[in-house]
């Protein structure tokens, strides 16, 4: 176990797992224990090993974690932990373990048989977020087939009744979901893909994982509240017939449970694939913050694990399995600056912010300075790094953040100017590069990120050259 790790078990908020059980239904649905669960994604290159990776996970409390790939690593690491494991089979992999059933035994062979039952996996998830645009759709109608390819091979195995097969969503496939109760699934999807889908959940008892981003909805949306967003009103900002609504994921949730009992599956269970607030994120994403963070994630713990407020208001007493995103930051997540931030943890296993995974501290318990957390890698004001163009940015990207940075302050992009000392080479990539530069030194310590959609990356070698001299703060 590597040092740092030692540092973190020793220093972590580590609280022991609340072992309290949701009552027993008639349904046989597993994942009932109160405990929370953990995205773990890869998408960075200065990540831990998988073995620290899984004694960060354990020493936080979690129960339960949620994999995206089948990697050796990983599922070697998890083995003989006790930990619940959810593991994806890649979108990538859909259309080909859809084709037959010895595709299906294939890939069960593969990524499951050399694990189980050491790993403890009780869900594979068939694909993520396929329905969200174009780039999946050729999945679509092979989604079920590859559900039940799957379940084949498991059920000859013996296993069928303790590994559970899903797919995780996003919130883009409802076509309705305001108010809650009149949510509808979109139309292209409803009939052809997700009436057999859920008809095989419920039949097998397993959940739909959605995933739920209230922050991103914030972010779009004029009409939320923060604080409607995070958990914080104080009063019912929706009210939808007899039901009443204080924050916007219950609202999410119970349009999706209206968009299935409109399809004629009343009874169809969730889980909470994925949930979570950016730490940091653009200077145009306001509620990106460590603070706001540390506060929806808590107050989601407290929420998900509290043994009196369980379900949602169209759905009371209902356990909701959920699983935070995500375990750490991840450099190599494209996009905006918050997709490299969502994380509990930063890559050499210090956490963003202090969090009681077990939801029994309360949110006045934290001591203030718990959310003050500074990224090791911009600490004592990032000495020895600077913010450059990214050379496989694309060029529009390139010319919309030099654009972005130079109106966000003249100053930042005088020196780029004919005649000035950074004018030469006149290139878009260079003018960035002292652009992006100029911006993340002065707003750094204020959240700023070193991104603008893709088209910045940090380096620490110093792109200073001739009388063209990159600050440095």
């Amino acid at each position: 176990m590597s040092p740092l790790l030692q540092l973190y078990l020793c220093l972590a908020l580590v609280v022991w797992q609340c072992q309290a059980q949701v009552p027993a239904d008639a349904t046989g649905y597993a994942q009932q224990s109160l405990t929370m669960g953990i995205n773990y994604g890869t998408l960075g290159d200065n990540l831990p090993s998988a073995e620290d990776a899984v004694a960060a996970i354990k020493a936080m409390k979690f129960g339960r974690v949620k994999v995206f790939n089948p990697k050796v690593d990983i599922l070697t690491a998890l083995a003989n932990t006790g930990l619940e494991v959810v593991v994806t089979l890649p979108n990538e992999e859909i259309v080909e373990v859809g084709g037959s059933l010895a595709a299906g035994d294939w890939w069960v062979q593969q990524h499951i048989a050399p694990y189980y039952p050491a790993t403890n996996f009780v869900v594979i998830l068939v694909g993520n977020e396929i329905f969200t645009g174009e780039k999946f759709q050729s999945t679509w109608t092979s989604l079920v087939p590859a559900i039940q390819n799957v379940h084949a091979a498991l059920e000859s195995r013996g296993w069928s009744g303790s590994i559970k097969l899903s797919t995780a969503i996003a919130l883009d496939v409802l076509a309705t979901s305001f108010p809650p109760s009149t949510g509808t699934y979109r139309a292209d999807i409803a009939i052809p893909v997700l009436q057999p889908l859920l008809s095989y959940l419920t039949t097998t008892n397993s959940y739909l994982f959605v995933n739920v981003y209230p922050f991103l909805t914030y972010t779009i949306s004029t009409d939320i509240s923060i604080d409607y967003a995070m958990f914080a009103s104080t009063t019912n900002d929706v009210v939808d017939g007899g039901l009443m609504y204080n924050n916007l994921m219950d609202a999410q949730l119970d349009a999706v449970y209206a968009a299935s009992t409109n399809l004629g599956f009343p009874n169809v269970r969730i889980a909470i694939g994925e949930s979570g607030w950016p730490s940091a994120g653009d200077a145009n994403q306001t509620g990106a913050t460590i603070e706001n963070a540390a506060a929806y994630n808590r107050r989601l713990v407290r929420k998900i694990l509290s043994p009196t407020q369980v379900g949602t208001p169209a759905r009371p007493g209902i356990f909701i399995p959920t699983y935070i995103f995500s375990l750490f930051n991840e450099n190599l997540k494209p996009g905006a600056g918050s997709e490299r931030n969502w994380g509990l943890l930063y890559p050499d296993l210090t956490p963003v912010y202090a969090i009681d995974l077990t939801g029994e501290l309360l949110e006045n318990q934290y001591s203030p300075s718990t959310i003050l957390a500074t990224p090791p890698d911009v600490a004592a004001g990032g000495a020895g790094l600077w913010c450059v163009s990214n050379g496989g940015a694309d060029p529009v990207t390139l010319e919309n953040g030099l654009s972005f940075a130079c109106n966000a302050n003249a100053d930042f992009c005088a020196a780029i100017q004919p005649g000035q000392s950074c004018h030469l080479p006149s290139t878009v990539a260079s003018h960035a590069s002292w652009a992006f530069n100029s911006y993340w030194q002065i707003y750094k310590g204020a959240g700023g990120t070193c991104s603008f959609d893709g088209a910045a990356i940090l380096t620490s070698t110093d792109p200073s050259f001739g009388a063209c001299i990159f600050p440095q703060f």
